[in-house]
């Protein structure tokens, strides 16, 4: 299994750090194995973000940089690319936030699109 797979579901299970429930503080290594996770197994809801944001065209989308503000993608497709920033309603104070914040960006972005909602298993 991918060690920063594992080193972001510590954080995110080990919410000893927890300041009123947002999980522990997100570090640029955190953001990072945050980014490869959503790179290499959400593909599909990173790009429902991208269609969802009007830009029909694309095929695929990935992950540049996050922080607690939102996230930075690159869009591709129709032989074009273009960067997407997504900013979030309001910062993320802490894993949890930010999982809980991102997740209601994606399903947002299914639901605009009328794809289904998809459960990550535990």
């Amino acid at each position: 299994m991918d060690t920063q797979w594992l080193y972001w579901r510590w954080f995110v299970m080990g919410n000893q750090h927890s300041n009123k429930g947002d999980g522990a503080p997100l570090t640029d290594k955190l953001l990072v194995a945050i980014a490869t996770h959503l790179n290499q197994d959400h593909r599909e809801d990173l790009l429902a973000c991208a269609k969802a944001a009007h830009l029909d065209w694309a095929a695929q989308a990935k992950v540049l940089r996050l922080d607690a503000a939102g996230i930075q993608l690159e869009v591709s497709g129709d032989g074009r690319t273009q960067p997407l920033r997504i900013d979030f309603s309001e910062p993320a104070n802490g894993v949890l936030a930010f999982k809980r914040i991102l997740g209601e960006v994606i399903a947002t972005s299914r639901a605009q699109l009328g794809w289904a909602t998809v459960e990550e298993s535990p």
